[in-house]
């Protein structure tokens, strides 16, 4: 699930967490640099993650499973928090570093670049070539973790945007813009208190993702070679839709301050026709108190000529600190590999709703049985799309996020913000030279 948290409680973990990684800073260069001496005994494997949410139990088994093939090995888990911009952070302090005090963790699909070209993270190309990778996984996750034709890290659960909809309120599904146009407009005629469309419309990533759905929607692309081109015909087509979602009253003024959960809460307490959003609404949607349980469906995000769009790819990946000692690095990628075999990912699918990023995992019977829905979103998953792979990404999201908004809010034209836009992206990123 993609949700920005806010306020004290976000500042003072952020803060804490520049404080341990201030701690955890010690010296030495790259694996194999006057790295420290192999101690006695088992190798020690400390591994960074998000909390999993849901009973712990099955994630404790998992782990034990590993432990008992690997009795060499002294497996080392740590909690980070939630919010995804304080684990950013909290890696950002403690690579720069050099630190040597974790092994594997966890990484946003938009961090693999940017980690692997300020050298923290280590090339895993000689376990896990790239053509192995993208026969094994699906195909954006696995784009997101090669750069420059190198492996920087293996994708261990993946997250896609899409669309919800009233079963009980519109004929079909929607495919196209107009369609879902159409379909809004007519559930209003008759309940006038419905909004059409509710969506990620405030200043922050959300925004960038949808905008970026739009705009492959009407068969533009994120990135031109190495460039990230955003000033094309298939961006203003986009945002001018998503402007005209408010003149034309389909969306609500209020979109342009929701992130997901406002959009949910819309959704789920009945209000609105459609819905973009993560899978992780679903299951909420269906819950026995839920006014809409029974009443939903999902797709495929609507294009301008109806074939099925592409969503924003989320999720997380595994990577390798690239200044773990040496005799460390076997016992790691060994862990790697492990959780992100099929078995790992369908025990996290059935027990934490973590959608695999393995291909054969969604052949499983036990999967079909205990996570249907899941199963069901493959289509989805296997037609979603990474974001602009740049190690840059973090600067550009800050521009987009400002401009996509300004459009939104109608305070730009498409023309204007998408123009000021490439200027920013080109001088960063030296026209992708």
């Amino acid at each position: 699930m993609h949700k920005a948290g806010c306020g004290v409680m976000r500042i003072l973990t952020l803060v804490g967490l520049v404080c341990l990684a201030a701690c955890h800073t010690g010296g030495g260069g790259a694996a194999g640099a006057n790295e420290p001496a192999k101690p006695p005994g088992k190798i020690r494997v400390v591994f960074k993650h998000q909390p999993m949410w849901g009973e712990p139990e099955p994630f404790r088994q998992l782990l034990a499973g590993f432990s008992q093939e690997n009795p060499d090995i002294d497996l080392v888990t740590e909690v980070l928090p939630n919010a995804s911009d304080a684990v950013h952070q909290y890696f950002l302090t403690s690579l720069e570093g050099k630190t040597r005090e974790y092994d594997v963790f966890i990484a946003d699909v938009v961090w693999v670049p940017e980690f692997a070209r300020a050298g923290w993270i280590a090339d895993i190309s000689d376990t896990f070539p790239p053509d192995g990778v993208k026969r094994d996984f699906l195909p954006g996750p696995a784009e997101a973790v090669t750069v420059e034709g190198k492996t920087y890290a293996l994708p261990w659960y993946v997250d896609a945007g899409l669309l919800y909809y009233r079963t009980d309120l519109v004929p079909r599904a929607p495919k196209t813009f107009d369609e879902l146009v159409q379909f809004a407009k007519a559930a209003k005629q008759k309940d006038p208190s419905l909004y059409g469309y509710v969506w990620q419309g405030r200043q922050y990533e959300g925004l960038v993702c949808d905008t970026y759905e739009a705009i492959w929607g009407f068969g533009g692309e994120s990135m031109q070679g190495k460039r990230v081109t955003v000033d094309t015909k298939e961006a203003r087509a986009a945002l001018t839709y998503e402007r005209k979602l408010f003149t034309e009253g389909i969306s609500p003024p209020s979109v342009t301050s929701a992130g997901e959960e406002e959009a949910r809460r819309t959704f789920q307490d009945g209000k609105a026709v459609f819905m973009r959003n993560w899978p992780y609404a679903w299951g909420e949607a269906q819950k026995p108190d839920s006014p809409i349980k029974g009443k939903v469906g999902f797709t495929t995000l609507p294009t301008v000529n109806g074939e099925p769009g592409h969503g924003a790819l989320g999720g997380w990946q595994l990577a390798l600190n690239a200044f773990t000692p040496s005799w460390r690095r076997e016992a790691a990628v060994k862990f790697m590999k492990y959780m992100t075999s099929k078995k790992a990912e369908v025990a996290l699918a059935i027990h934490y709703g973590r959608n695999p990023s393995r291909k054969d995992a969604y052949k499983d019977e036990g999967l079909r049985k205990e996570a249907p829905f899941i199963v069901d979103l493959l289509p989805v998953l296997e037609n979603a799309k990474p974001r602009p792979v740049t190690p840059y990404y973090g600067m550009l999201s800050d521009v987009l996020q400002s401009e996509f908004s300004a459009v939104v809010s109608g305070i730009r034209t498409p023309e204007s913000a998408l123009d000021r836009a490439q200027k920013f992206l080109d001088h960063v990123t030296q026209g992708g030279s």
